[in-house]
């Protein structure tokens, strides 16, 4: 079976997520290509990744050339988030197939366009939405699902975080608007996409932005009143100001017949289980989160080759995908209604 040859855009921190953890260990698929736009960045992979290869992965410093190299069937695209729509259009077009970071575009208008684009392309979009893998995620969710917690009437989603001043200084992206968009965006997105992912999608909400600790143009607190179509209404709190390290990162769930609760520093355990009748299950660790600053902060658990797996799964052996281009859209519509509230400071419908 010819292996599935797949090209890296980015070669940041995150790469080794997509290299090591994932690329590496799946015989279906073979890294044949990277692409950075810093020489010196190449150069540091050159020979790692060179080694015991025939032939070699190719190196790039202009991503289009590695879209359209011919060895290339899945492209991966690790890079600011601003570059993220531009380069998954590219992808599209050129009808290949491309596994995404989140963002998948830095507000909805943009992200729907690169759906559409991928809907009339051969090629498929897959977006890095890892933390759905968690197992103590899919344990609320199969819950809700069967109506063991009953209605459910409120919950809160709760990302107690801290990025210190020099996470946003070390590059010349973060914290900006242009290139970064803001740390909902880049923090807070999975854990938005996590609460409509198990209780259902946004109605309205009334969202509030501040910078209060760090100097850098985007937000770094975010609280907001979001009510979904369900009838459930959800406070979110978010701050990447914690002192003096990760606090917490939960999900909330009060309903009729239970309340639970998953936390941990990235929704990755259950702390609480209360449900009428129901005791609760064995749930599986998962994956620890990713340790950053030597453990000062964490980020999200890196599921990353269950991302890759499910690809292989859906385009080799032909089973359903797990996850849509189409599911990394909800997400960034709250995250926009939570901006555009913040700045008409009224109550915004979705």
């Amino acid at each position: 079976m010819k292996k599935l040859g797949i090209g890296v855009i980015g070669l940041g921190r995150i790469f080794l997520r997509h290299y090591d953890d994932s690329i590496k260990q799946l015989p279906e698929i073979e890294l044949v290509a990277v692409c950075d736009n810093k020489k010196s960045v190449l150069n540091k992979y050159r020979d790692e990744l060179s080694k015991d290869k025939t032939p070699p992965p190719s190196f790039y410093t202009d991503y289009q050339h590695l879209i359209d190299d011919k060895r290339v069937d899945v492209v991966t695209i690790a890079t600011p988030n601003g570059l993220h729509n531009i380069m998954g259009m590219a992808v599209a077009v050129a009808q290949k197939h491309c596994i995404m970071e989140k963002p998948i575009s830095q507000n909805f208008k943009d992200a729907q366009r690169l759906v559409n684009a991928f809907k009339k392309s051969k090629g498929k979009l897959f977006p890095v939405l890892q933390v759905r893998y968690n197992p103590a995620v899919q344990t609320l969710r199969s819950a809700i699902k069967k109506g063991l917690l009953g209605k459910i009437l409120t919950a809160s989603v709760i990302i107690r975080w801290t990025r210190p001043q020099e996470y946003f200084d070390e590059s010349d992206w973060k914290g900006t608007l242009k290139m970064d968009g803001g740390t909902l965006l880049t923090q807070a997105i999975h854990y938005v996409d996590i609460m409509q992912y198990v209780l259902g999608p946004g109605k309205s909400v009334f969202g509030k932005l501040d910078r209060v600790a760090h100097k850098i143009e985007a937000e770094d607190i975010a609280n907001a009143i979001i009510d979904l179509k369900t009838g459930t209404r959800v406070n979110l709190e978010f701050t990447v100001c914690t002192y003096p390290h990760n606090l917490e990162c939960s999900l909330t769930v009060l309903g009729e017949k239970g309340t639970v609760k998953i936390g941990g520093t990235a929704m990755n355990k259950c702390e609480l289980w209360e449900v009428k009748d129901t005791p609760m299950p064995y749930i599986p660790e998962g994956l620890i989160p990713n340790v950053y600053a030597g453990g000062m902060y964490v980020g999200s658990c890196p599921n990353h080759k269950s991302i890759y797996e499910n690809m292989i799964n859906n385009l080799v052996y032909k089973k359903e995908s797990f996850l849509k281009a189409e599911d990394a859209l909800e997400s960034l519509r709250i995250i926009d209604g939570i901006k555009k509230s913040s700045e008409m400071k009224k109550e915004v419908i979705l």
